[in-house]
């Protein structure tokens, strides 16, 4: 089975990549860099390599998040923001003819990942996204992260996403988020995006 792993360079995506990989898939990797931080950048492709992903699509979000914080209520940026991700992560899927998505989702843990926020995320796409750290605490995954090395990757200094609102909506209602998604072209930012993508071979 192939899967594509939405990976940030962050603690819990890798893990869950590596906890797929271990489970016997083969895992590509979709990066949304949105902060134009070439330290950032450099730790996702290191823990690309680490956790043995083949290949990596780069998708430059910059232009996606300035549009949304634009044009949309800025309580929904993280969710809009997210559900486009699962958007452009699922066309590339397509394309690539690959199974499932991956996401480093744990429960409640942020915003965009309260049980109500995860629901409206599955609303935004056909395939199957698993989320092999859903039920898992930071500690634990923290743990694993060490112990495959990837940990001491993640923490080391880049630039946090500045679009992050101050009172992120924490139980989105989905005709609220369709009314917001409504003045986006959803479909040309989509093909944009699949147009302007880097492929990196590992």
């Amino acid at each position: 089975m192939k899967a594509l792993l939405l990976l940030s360079s962050g603690i819990d995506s890798p893990v869950a990549g590596y906890l797929m990989i271990r489970q016997g898939y083969s895992i590509f990797g979709i990066h949304f860099e949105h902060s134009g931080d070439k330290k950032n950048l450099a730790k996702v492709k290191k823990l690309a390599k680490k956790i043995g992903i083949k290949k990596l699509f780069l998708v430059n979000n910059l232009k996606n998040q300035e549009m949304i914080a634009e044009k949309c209520n800025r309580r929904y940026q993280c969710l809009i923001c997210k559900r486009l991700m699962y958007r452009i992560g699922e066309a590339i899927a397509i394309r690539e003819g690959i199974d499932v998505l991956i996401t480093g989702e744990n429960l409640a843990q942020v915003a965009s990942q309260t049980l109500t926020n995860i629901q409206l995320l599955d609303k935004s796409v056909k395939i199957k996204v698993l989320r092999p750290l859903l039920g898992f605490d930071k500690t634990e995954t923290m743990k694993i992260a060490r112990a495959i090395g990837t940990y001491d990757i993640s923490i080391e200094k880049s630039a946090e996403c500045v679009f992050v609102p101050k009172f992120p909506v924490t139980k989105g209602k989905l005709a609220v988020v369709e009314e917001e998604e409504s003045k986006l072209d959803i479909s040309k930012i989509i093909k944009i995006n699949l147009k302007d993508c880097i492929e990196i071979d590992f």
